[in-house]
């Protein structure tokens, strides 16, 4: 065996002797070429600021649109070809002629930490690093014109990208030509990103391959990951835990100010939802792509090629991604073989459907019928019908099966945002915002949601969010890297802060996948150093930009120590890819698509391993690495980055809020309406949270609109807490109320027009010469009036003004309060005395007289009275009959007979 020291100095020659003959091949290339690309603004060297600029480092009026259609590999890896194909489009979109247009690739240098992810791609001028040659496109352009092309560059050669390590490039496309009338400059460059996950096999890095076995002691060579083909392969020393959450949500859409519980008809601002559920729709695609996950059954097969792995096929791999024989039992004799139970793949087991409430709420209202406003803000503009019953029903169909097979997470209600639920202060809204949408969620879809974990709309938490999480009994989250500054950097991305445990995430990743599909957008927390224009960009640029965002931290894994050293320090905060795309994003099929195959080649491969959410809850209760919140750089505050409500906005939905629960609070369950109190006021209570969601966007004009929204929803529900309290009343009786005796009864009727029973007091401010007694709580039924009798003694019989309201059990003020003049046949203690002693003469007088006739006296008062004649003592001893005639003898009238009234007298 030879030395190793021979070894070694075979290897320095070898490697001495290929370094010569690049320098020989680059400096013929250089000669030959020379006249070719020696034209102003169009050099091939890579370090000139004319190659990619004009004169004043500026690229000049646009001539071409520029669009990138594909990019060939997708990832690199050691299974795949050794050479980059781009194939795109120009159209002249000018009014110039444009001659002889070339084309060239230019790569900077691999991306060092998440942030270059996208300040690589903001950056401008563009770094070159490394270009190819011109090639030629065409030789003439017209205005209107287009053409497409395909330029290829080895990827390891030095008149290619000459890319000898792994990690993630970025990569423009170039593009110069002569307008007329002008010099020759560039006139149309597309960025992109391109992964490089591992080397094919390369003859030169081959030659200064050196055996890592030699004799004891001995160090081996610096690139361990290097082949004896000269291939590199993936770092699979440190897999990154992935987590990928799957939003679905969608801006609200509920019209402000309506009540639940099925009692008044639902109404949306839009049908935009019902467009967005139909097939070809945002939500709808979102969902056809996790279905596609979840429909596909772990393959048996053995799959060596990482690169031709599609999502949800999974062979059983070990820990470095060999594939590993499985053992089943053969049926028994006779009995056909059990079906196989299904194994989720490892793009599936990774994933998690983040719902928001808010939609699920909206779409099984759509699923029973709505309507749309005319006017969006407004709960009593004209309607016309919907047209997205069927669609929302057939998604939500579609939902509930996937739910049931898939991880499901709620998000906060409407995406509200903490710093303003921290202004607001009341517990009962924070409830309603982070506690009850898990519930929602299960009601709704059927499943056990994973709880315990709070994902905020804006991506970031900092000391007032973490309050009101705390006042919610909540003390897990997660948050961007960018918003912590760790004392010692932790493996899995994972902090704690007081009680709080965290789980980070990368913004820039958000940012990369806020960027692809129709609409791409900035997220709040992107510092201006990484905004990138999204101006002439094509979507299946964005798509690979956001792919290789995705495939970074799997790629950028901390190199293996070698003997007697430490491990270097990581490159991203954490090596945990916990991915949070954006809440309203719009990713099209073939993005979806991308993106599967890139975590599946990552799982697959072994750079990645699954971390379901239900683990990493649960693994973050054993967080114990220190951390504080910190400002993220380069963007305001959070407060202002999620458009957190004003004191005074704050302070008119807590008493709004206040109000609600207190009247929810005093109303009742009716056997005739299936609606409860809650579900009720609910949607209320709602409409506040909707009217603080987060703007998922960094867009002054979204900023502007939700201020308007946020205010016409905050004056809808106070219109309509004030219309509740107005529904019931006392009913005014008009004009004077007299009172029978001094004790009668104030007889009053009270109606309801709300649509469940409520609980009422009466209140009654009347002067000390009238006591109005309590009724206590009295309830008034749904729709309906009930008749009251409020017990009272009067004093006086002087007119006496009455005011009467009505407040609700709770203490809420109803309706308006009436005033009456009431009036009593009551004299007071004067006419009670006089009655007494009449009723004594009364009692003498009549004891006197009993006294003088038992006595057998006359009594003196008849003293004054004649004596009877005989006439008198002849009709006294005669009959009534007798006495009549005699009285008609006499023309008398006659007696009156008892009962007989005057007209029946003759």
């Amino acid at each position: 065996m030879p030395d190793g020291r021979v070894i070694r100095l075979q290897a320095k020659l070898r490697r001495s002797a290929h370094l010569c003959a690049v320098i020989l091949v680059v400096l013929a290339v250089s000669i030959l070429s020379a006249p070719v690309l020696s034209a102003p603004t169009a050099s091939a060297a890579p370090d000139s600021a004319d190659a990619s600029t004009t004169a004043d480092g500026e690229v000049p009026a646009e001539f071409l649109r520029l669009s990138i259609n594909t990019v060939t590999p997708s990832m690199v890896t050691s299974s795949g070809a050794a050479v980059v194909t781009v194939s795109a489009r120009i159209e002249n979109i000018g009014d110039r002629m444009l001659r002889d247009l070339s084309v060239r690739l230019e790569r900077g240098d691999a991306v060092s930490d998440a942030a270059g992810l996208r300040s690589s791609l903001a950056v401008d001028p563009v770094p070159v690093s490394v270009a190819t040659p011109f090639r030629p496109i065409t030789g003439e352009l017209a205005p209107g014109s287009a053409v497409s092309f395909t330029i290829s560059a080895p990827l390891s050669s030095g008149e290619g990208l000459d890319i000898e390590r792994t990690g993630v490039f970025p990569l423009n496309l170039n593009v110069n030509g002569l307008p007329d009338y002008g010099d020759r400059a560039k006139l149309a460059q597309s960025r992109t990103l391109l992964p490089v996950l591992s080397l094919p096999p390369d003859r030169a890095r081959a030659a200064e391959y050196v055996d890592p076995s030699g004799d004891a002691g001995e160090t081996g060579p610096e690139n361990t990951d290097l082949g004896a083909d000269g291939s590199v392969s993936a770092n699979l020393s440190s897999p990154t835990p992935l987590t990928m959450l799957w939003p679905l949500a969608a801006p609200p859409q509920l019209t402000p100010g309506v009540l639940g519980g099925n009692t008044e008809t639902v109404r949306l601002v839009g049908d935009d939802l019902a467009r967005s559920l139909a097939p070809g729709g945002r939500l709808n695609v979102l969902l056809a792509a996790a279905r596609s996950v979840a429909g596909d059954a772990e393959s048996s097969g053995d799959q060596t090629d990482g690169e031709s792995a599609t999502p949800g096929s999974q062979p059983a791999t070990s820990g470095n991604g060999a594939a590993q024989p499985t053992e089943t039992s053969p049926p028994a004799s006779g009995e056909s073989p059990a079906p196989a139970a299904r194994t989720p793949s490892k793009l599936e087991q990774s994933m998690c459907l983040a719902v928001d409430p808010d939609l699920l709420v909206t779409v099984r209202a759509m699923s029973l019928g709505y309507v749309v406003s005319d006017d969006p803000l407004d709960p009593s503009s004209p309607t016309t019908p919907g047209t997205g019953q069927p669609a929302a029903l057939q998604w939500l169909t579609d939902l509930r099966e996937l739910a049931a097979q898939m991880c499901v997470v709620a998000l906060p209600f409407a995406q509200a945002d903490l710093t303003s639920l921290a202004r607001i202060g009341n517990s009962g809204l924070t409830a309603a915002a982070l506690s009850t949408p898990a519930d929602i969620v299960d009601a709704v879809l059927g499943v056990r949601s994973v709880r315990g974990i709070t994902i905020p709309a804006l991506g970031a938490i900092d000391a007032a969010g973490a309050g009101v999480m705390s006042s919610a009994s909540l003390n897990k989250a997660v948050t961007s890297t960018n918003s912590v500054a760790p004392a010692r950097t932790d493996a899995a991305g994972r902090y704690r802060i007081g009680d709080l445990r965290l789980q980070t995430a990368e913004a820039p990743v958000t940012d990369a996948l806020a960027g692809i599909g129709d609409a791409p957008a900035t997220t709040p927390l992107t510092p201006a150093d990484q905004k990138v224009s999204f101006d002439g960009e094509s979507a299946a640029a964005r798509r690979q930009a956001a792919a290789a965002a995705l495939a970074y931290p799997a790629i950028a894994a901390p190199a293996t120590p070698t003997a007697g050293t430490a491990r270097p320090p990581l490159p991203v905060p954490g090596r945990s890819s916990f991915v949070v795309p954006p809440t309203y994003w719009a990713p099209s099929t073939d993005d979806a698509n991308a993106l599967f195959t890139t975590a599946t080649l990552l799982l697959e491969s072994g750079a990645a391993t699954p971390a379901a959410l239900p683990d990493v809850v649960r693994d973050l209760d054993d967080v114990s690495a220190p951390a504080r919140f910190a400002a993220p750089p380069g963007v305001g505050s959070l407060a202002s980055l999620g458009l957190a409500v004003t004191d005074p906005v704050a302070t008119r939905i807590r008493d709004q809020s206040e109000l609600s629960f207190q009247l929810q609070a005093s109303l009742m369950r009716s056997v005739d309406v299936a609606a409860t109190p809650e579900r009720y006021m609910a949607p209320l209570r709602e409409d506040q949270l909707r009217a603080i969601r987060t703007p998922d966007r960094a867009s002054p004009d979204l900023r502007a609109e939700m201020r308007e929204q946020r205010a016409a929803r905050v004056t809808a529900v106070g219109s309509t807490l004030q219309r509740m309290r107005n529904s019931v009343t006392v009913l005014d009786p008009g004009g004077r109320y007299t009172l029978a005796s001094e004790r009668s009864p104030l007889l009053l009727v009270v109606r309801n027009d709300l649509s469940l029973p409520i609980r009422v007091r009466m209140n009654v401010i009347a002067p000390e010469e009238l006591d109005v007694g309590d009724l206590g709580v009295i309830e008034i039924p749904a729709r309906g009036t009930r008749q009251i009798q409020l017990p009272t003694r009067a004093e006086t019989s002087e007119a006496i003004t009455v005011t009467i309201g009505m407040s609700t059990s709770s203490g809420i003020s109803l309706g308006s309060p009436i005033r009456l003049s009431v009036h009593a046949n009551a004299y007071g203690k004067p006419l009670f005395w006089i009655t007494i002693v009449a009723g004594i003469v009364l009692v003498l007088l009549v004891a006197r007289r009993l006294w003088h006739r038992f006595r057998g006296e006359p009594d003196p008062a008849d003293e004054d009275r004649p004596d009877p004649d005989e006439h008198d003592r002849i009709l006294a001893g005669s009959t009534y009959q007798q006495r009549r005639r005699t009285l008609h003898q006499e023309n008398l009238p006659p007696p009156a007979t008892p009962g007989t009234t005057d007209r029946e007298r003759p």
